[in-house]
């Protein structure tokens, strides 16, 4: 199964066709996605969708997210998951005790301050002990031209949207109300986490390569797999553990 990536374009659209997703694009050949070879779909820009595709995606548990146009997250889309499980019990729990947002917040800036000294180690910065994320963001953006900083947003949407997939793996139900609250997005507030492994090398990206921001991202995302699942773990290991800490 493999990810599906739509960049919208005028008139695009998507319907279903049993058993598989039509991609309608104007002046050009219709495209057909099996939804049995299908893990995830992502959409960039304005993309039509038929009510029978997206209730035929719910069914089998695939996961839409939709992109803004400068590569932030507008909506998702989520398909069916599975009951509830013990994790996703334990942050439930946390966040419905009086300081367990404010605790787990606590957790994420501190996990935030490792991803940035882990990347102000790599790029040789001397002070990386002592830098801040302030700072670092700082000279992020200043190293990065506007459309660096442009794919930046889209490969955290690819990132946010590889998270929907695995999340419910390791007991974190996409269906949950308490997790899709407007005070919680462990998606989003993970992805914030991993990108921060891709800055380097969207720093050193050529920026004369015409694929588009999308296509490039996913690639990058892509071609990183396996060191990006490894930390995935590893920060869904260091949450486990803080929840035990605080149930």
């Amino acid at each position: 199964m493999r990810p599906l990536y739509i960049d919208g374009t005028p008139g695009c659209r998507v319907v279903f066709d049993e058993p598989a997703l039509r991609v309608v694009v104007p002046e050009k050949a219709d495209q057909l996605f099996p939804l049995s070879r299908v893990s995830r779909v992502v959409c960039n820009g304005v993309v039509d969708w038929s009510m029978s595709a997206l209730l035929a995606c719910a069914d089998v548990g695939i996961t839409l997210l939709f992109l803004e146009r400068n590569g932030e997250v507008r909506a998702r889309w989520l398909g069916r998951g599975d009951s509830r499980q013990a994790l996703t019990q334990r942050l439930v729990d946390l966040l419905s005790r009086a300081d367990g947002l404010a605790r787990y917040e606590n957790w994420h800036l501190s996990m935030q301050k490792l991803a940035a000294r882990s990347f102000a180690r790599r790029m040789g910065l001397k002070e990386w002990r002592e830098v801040s994320i302030n700072e670092l963001r700082h000279r992020l953006n200043m190293s990065l031209s506007d459309q660096g900083r442009y794919r930046s947003n889209v490969l955290q949407g690819v990132l946010h949207s590889e998270l929907l997939n695995w999340l419910p793996e390791c007991g974190f139900c996409s269906d949950d109300e308490a997790l899709l609250s407007s005070n919680l997005d462990l998606a989003a507030d993970l992805s914030k986490l991993l990108v921060w492994d891709f800055y380097p090398s969207l720093m050193a990206a050529d920026e004369s390569d015409d694929t588009s921001a999308l296509g490039a991202m996913a690639l990058l995302s892509e071609q990183r797999a396996d060191r990006l699942y490894l930390l995935y773990k590893s920060t869904i290991n260091k949450l486990h553990q803080f929840l035990l800490a605080v149930s």
